[in-house]
């Protein structure tokens, strides 16, 4: 369904409802609880730290291998698809 045809159900279900009290009650009270578990999310800024790269211990080769700041041999890009891909971009 589309926002449209949502809009028009409701409105007509709603105008059933709004010719009895006591379903009135029951659908203030459901639309509550909907509502209640709608909590708004809440944006925060946050502050873009910079890294000073020359005051960084060394890193081991694994792990610039994982940061991609080791090197890549034509041998390893032979062998991966994904990463032949990638590079060729």
């Amino acid at each position: 369904m589309t926002a449209i045809q949502l809009n028009a159900e409701l409105f007509r279900e709603l105008s059933i409802i709004a010719e009895d009290e006591s379903l009135m009650k029951k659908a203030i009270k459901a639309l509550h609880r909907i509502s209640a578990l709608h909590k708004p999310v809440i944006k925060t800024e946050t502050q873009e730290s910079v890294i000073d790269w020359e005051t960084l211990p060394e890193l081991p080769e694994s792990f610039k291998r994982l940061r991609g700041m080791g090197h890549i041999a034509q041998e390893d890009i032979d062998k991966d698809d994904r990463l032949a891909y990638i590079l060729s971009k």
